[in-house]
């Protein structure tokens, strides 16, 4: 094995330079990982444009699957060499508050700098990964790589619709039919309920329907209140799920929603995130406002579960795939539209 790897870093704005990076070896909790695929996320698509982060050089990536290549020693997590695994990359301390209460994905610690002479970002976008171990999730051996870099958006969705209690027969409004509103309208009808997605592009509208929702609707011309109201539940949504569509969404799926019902904010809003709530109108309707950041361990778990055992399918959600060495191309090609996930082959 060479002493060297390859790894893409951001140095500006679109700008990404293959460098040699000196192999490392796994100390105590560690694993190093021969990555074999990784996504590019929005939020890498907004770094490279320089929306994120702060400062460059930026060494993004954090939807990955590979190998395990090597395991350093107290590693408590049940792998092997040659295990197939997902990553999860964040920091779970596992001592601080959040981590204590369960909300792992809020660690205190997630964020931490990175260790001295190490460019910050998740590091995915390499061709080798040291990782600590409970950040390893085995997935099926079967399971294309390019599917199983996917695992970190199912295992964000899962933490969301966990949230939104969604039970059998309940009717759901998804907003956006982008790769996370369809991962969450996947889901969603595992859980039984009747879903409607709502989105103005109308190819994105097939693609929910040839997914197999219920039912569609452009927002832009269609009022999505009165279409729940009128076709699916008289009531309107026990719970609307926001992915996407800035504030004008937002008021719609207040609109939408049924007495007693959830509303998921699991979009952030660009470049603004202000919305007006009529007080009075929560207090009598009685709905709740709930958010959704990130992953947790457990949702993970589900994710790298439901992809293995083929129960949810992020075939369709894969767009492109592009070698490792065009990354650039890849980065533009996201950045073009019209694309689910671009997703990077490595060690090809």
């Amino acid at each position: 094995m060479s002493k060297t790897y390859k790894a893409a870093i951001m140095t500006g704005p679109r700008t990404i330079e293959i460098q040699d990076m000196p192999l490392p070896e796994p100390g105590s909790g560690e694993v190093l990982i021969k990555v074999k695929a990784v996504g590019i996320c929005t939020w890498e698509q907004r770094a490279y444009t320089k929306e994120k982060p702060d400062a460059f050089p930026f060494w993004g990536g954090h939807e990955i699957a590979g190998i395990v290549e090597k395991i350093g020693p107290n590693v408590k997590n049940d792998l092997k060499v040659g295990d197939h695994v997902a990553v999860a990359s964040l920091t779970r301390c596992g001592e601080c508050y959040f981590c204590r209460k369960g909300m792992d994905n809020q660690c205190l610690y997630s964020e931490a700098p990175a260790k001295e002479g190490v460019t910050p970002g998740p590091r995915g976008f390499s061709e080798y990964l040291l990782v600590r171990g409970y950040e390893c999730y085995k997935v099926d051996p079967e399971l294309p790589f390019v599917e199983a870099a996917v695992s970190e958006p199912v295992a964000c969705c899962t933490r969301s619709v966990r949230q939104c209690e969604i039970s059998f027969g309940d009717t759901v409004v998804v907003q956006g039919a982008g790769i996370m509103g369809l991962i969450h309208a996947k889901l969603c009808k595992l859980r039984g309920a009747t879903v409607v997605v709502s989105e103005p592009d109308a190819k994105r509208r097939e693609n929910a329907l040839k997914a197999g929702m219920d039912y569609v609707v452009d927002p832009i011309n269609e009022n999505l209140a009165e279409f729940v109201r009128k076709n699916v539940n008289p009531h309107g949504a026990e719970v609307v799920i926001f992915t996407a569509g800035g504030q004008a969404a937002f008021k719609q799926a207040i609109e939408a929603v049924a007495v007693g019902g959830r509303v998921m904010l699991y979009g952030s809003m660009h470049p603004s995130g202000t919305v007006t709530i009529d007080a009075n109108d929560i207090h009598y309707r009685e709905y709740c406002l709930l958010g959704s950041s990130k992953h947790d361990k457990e949702s993970f778990r589900e994710a790298t579960a439901l992809l293995s055992s083929g129960a949810i399918s992020v075939k369709d959600m894969v767009s492109a795939v592009v070698p490792f060495e065009k990354i650039k191309e890849g980065f533009e090609l996201a950045l073009a539209g019209g694309q689910y996930r671009v997703v990077l082959s490595v060690n090809e």
